[in-house]
């Protein structure tokens, strides 16, 4: 944790020193919802998991007037699911024998590069709209889960998560100006998974990750 947090530090650095006038950071956190879909005709998702994300993201603007930008940086996510697997016969999950029907709450840690395109408007009293629209690029980092029968309680299942997850990220929020460079920033953004976050060791399937999360966060 204390190298990705220097990574995304020294990150930002960077980006400061390649353009100073025309990049603006912001140091986020955002409360979530999850929840997990799969092909599996076998499996049926659970209810919704809670999860959350921080750190830092960076405003790389086109125009002087600062109505376009690239949005990147790096976040640390917490987020995963729950899905329970109807099987008829005991199956195979990271190296144990679960009884059919067994739900596993999945766990999930992750390190995430934003992509996205970002347009905001004019400043109406003292507040700015902006959009967003673009991808995610998430690398795992931590992966546990639980299962409904008592074998995991919290045990390492890293074999039964792919490393990359990529997702289509949109959002919408407004900026209100503080004084001098200082903002505070809210939105709605989701995450539509796009890519399978399992390994699929036992089941052929495919299995997504969909987020709703409340960005907040203070820009410098």
């Amino acid at each position: 944790m204390k190298r990705i947090i220097l990574i995304s530090v020294l990150l930002m650095i960077g980006l400061t020193s390649w353009s100073q006038t025309r990049l603006k950071l912001t140091f986020t956190g955002s409360p979530s919802v999850n929840w997990m879909n799969t092909s599996n005709q076998f499996a049926d998702k659970e209810r919704i998991v809670l999860g959350y994300d921080f750190g830092l993201s960076g405003d790389i603007f086109f125009t002087e007037n600062e109505r376009y930008a690239i949005n990147t940086g790096l976040q640390i996510l917490n987020t995963g699911g729950s899905i329970s697997y109807r099987t008829n016969a005991p199956f195979e999950f990271s190296g144990a024998n679960l009884p059919p029907s067994t739900k596993i709450r999945y766990r999930l840690r992750y390190v995430e590069v934003p992509l996205t395109i970002k347009l905001k408007t004019d400043q109406f009293h003292r507040t700015r709209y902006w959009g967003q629209f673009g991808m995610s690029t998430m690398i795992n980092i931590g992966a546990n889960g639980d299962s409904s029968d008592g074998t995991f309680k919290k045990d390492n299942i890293h074999d039964e998560i792919n490393l990359f997850n990529v997702a289509m990220n949109v959002g919408l929020g407004f900026d209100f100006d503080l004084g001098g460079s200082n903002s505070l920033s809210a939105g709605l953004i989701f995450h539509n998974g796009l890519t399978d976050v399992t390994t699929d060791n036992t089941f052929t399937d495919k299995t997504i990750i969909n987020s709703l999360k409340i960005r907040l966060g203070l820009i410098f």
